[in-house]
């Protein structure tokens, strides 16, 4: 049996002996048996539920990577290209961005450089919202999930049933409502083993993970395990010095930082 399989029936397993031990309605319990163990990976995408690519939405919410007018975008494209190169060396996926404090634009990031990783063809990039304090990549997106992400991270609901897909290589995991005790949630071994079935099924190059501010919250901490680099945004007037410094210390020896981007009052990046 391949390492595929098996981590693909190991989740099943869980899911379904969680579901056998709660008092979620059976209507709620979808999409376990909808995917076979196996199967050609552009068939799992387009099985997932499609939205529409809105892009005069995304450009009013300050997603510069979907209509390109804003010279702005270039700085995305850039980001894009370097991060590519740096996360295929090493052979990772997976990427937080986070930011020293609240309020830096983390997530004014982490949707443009998903919007500009999916627009290449071949480059199939999941983005998810583990911002479970204050999720808004929904309305910057224009996009409700289907399920709640809680239902998700605790593995009553499928990723075929959670995510949905834009275009035809960008899927997107969003909560549209806070959840209490959220570091705790990422802590838990059923969200890393949902979090690796998305890996195994659909095989995703860039996997970005919109998280807390990590001198404000453990969130970051407790979700370090899943990821393999963090990205800091740093806000021009929103977080000192000391306050990058300190934000790099939290990482020392435990996951690498692939950058710090600043995101400056007139929309120019650097990284």
């Amino acid at each position: 049996m391949s390492d595929q399989i098996k981590g693909e029936t190991l989740v099943s397993d869980k899911r379904q002996a969680m579901n056998e031990n709660t008092d979620i309605p059976q209507e709620d319990r979808t999409g376990q048996d909808k995917l076979p163990a196996l199967q050609d990976i552009d068939l799992v995408w387009q099985a997932l539920t499609p939205v529409p690519f809105d892009e005069r939405h995304l450009t009013r919410n300050h997603v510069v990577s979907a209509e390109r007018k804003d010279p702005a975008h270039v700085s995305f494209d850039m980001l894009r290209t370097r991060l590519l190169l740096a996360m295929r060396e090493n052979g990772w996926t997976r990427v937080a961005i986070s930011s020293p404090t609240s309020g830096c634009g983390k997530t004014f990031v982490a949707a443009n450089l998903a919007v500009a990783l999916a627009r290449r063809s071949s480059c199939r990039t999941v983005l998810m919202d583990m911002d479970l304090r204050n999720p808004s990549l929904s309305d910057v997106m224009g996009v409700n999930s289907p399920e709640a992400m809680e239902s998700y991270l605790k593995g009553h609901v499928s990723p075929e049933d959670f995510l949905v897909r834009v275009g035809d290589n960008l899927a997107l995991g969003l909560a549209d409502k806070s959840v209490e005790n959220p570091a705790e949630l990422m802590q838990e071994v059923m969200t890393g083993d949902v979090i690796d079935e998305i890996s195994d099924l659909f095989c995703p190059e860039m996997m970005i993970f919109d998280i807390p501010a990590i001198l404000e919250h453990d969130d970051l901490m407790a979700f370090l395990p899943n990821v393999d680099g963090v990205i800091f945004v740093v806000g021009g007037g929103k977080s000192c010095a000391d306050d990058v410094l300190q934000a790099e210390r939290s990482l020392a020896g435990i996951k690498p930082l692939l950058g710090v981007i600043l995101n400056r009052a007139e929309g120019v990046i650097t990284y």
